[in-house]
């Protein structure tokens, strides 16, 4: 005869431990200098700690250092950052050939459209840099070396050549270049920095008459600007009420 054997009951297993997954490296330095842009962008820099960085991102401050040993090593890591979503390489071979065609409509605009794509994509990045340069921040220094000088002595060179060519009015190339790029950075702040509402008639439109002015004050008298006139000698761009003002200049000449 068999007994029975009493069953023992088996003790539950232990839960097993949720691991936190872990960031990648990439992705890690990735969201830290995305909060830093944040967080510099709402305190500025005299008031922005690292503790502030690390613990609006969730990490201890040795995280952070690991990642940019020093406060240089992540100004230099956030325009590395810009400078990579912007894709300058394109933009620069696009404007090139506008400046090789002699389109001085289409550069003027490829520069009003850059301008204020990078502000409509990342404003706190700009207002990071206004912050900078109200500060007297190294960031501000380092953001001119890297960005816009470069840009601007680009700009510049293009509007001497275009002046030696006879087609612009001769005046610093310099000064011009703060007239035309200064106008496209302030009307893309007064959008994406201080909040001013969209015109009815739209972004592009806008940079489109600011265009039409700036190579209306270029342009030598009597000799419109390559891609910038119609059959009247007028911008196509123009707002009616001042075409219709110009007609009537032109036709008393």
């Amino acid at each position: 005869m068999h007994l029975p054997v009493p069953l023992i009951p088996t003790p539950p297993a232990a839960p097993t431990p949720v691991r936190k997954s872990r960031m990648h490296a990439d992705d890690r330095r990735r969201q830290l200098l995305r909060v830093a842009i944040d967080v510099f962008a709402r305190n500025g820099f005299s008031g922005t700690k690292t503790k502030d960085i690390a613990t609006a991102a969730g990490v201890s401050e040795a995280i952070l250092f690991r990642h940019f040993a020093t406060k240089e090593d992540l100004y230099h890591a956030i325009l590395d950052m810009k400078e990579d979503t912007e894709g300058p390489e394109k933009k620069s071979r696009d404007l090139q050939a506008l400046m090789d065609a002699r389109d001085d409509r289409g550069v003027f605009l490829a520069v009003a459209r850059q301008i204020g794509a990078s502000f409509s994509d990342d404003p706190a990045f700009h207002r990071l840099m206004m912050y900078a340069e109200l500060e007297g921040h190294l960031m501000a220094n380092l953001f001119r070396e890297r960005f816009v000088l470069p840009s601007g002595h680009r700009l510049g060179k293009y509007i001497a050549q275009r002046q030696k060519e006879g087609a612009f009015r001769r005046c610093d190339p310099q000064v011009a270049v703060m007239f035309s790029a200064g106008s496209f950075v302030q009307y893309a702040m007064s959008r994406h920095i201080f909040g001013f509402k969209r015109p009815a008639r739209g972004d592009e439109a806008v940079f489109k008459e600011l265009v039409g002015l700036i190579l209306g004050a270029l342009a030598v008298p009597g000799e419109p600007c390559t891609g910038a006139s119609d059959a009247a000698g007028l911008h196509p761009d123009l707002h009616p009420a001042v075409r219709k003002q110009q007609k009537g200049v032109h036709a008393k000449s």
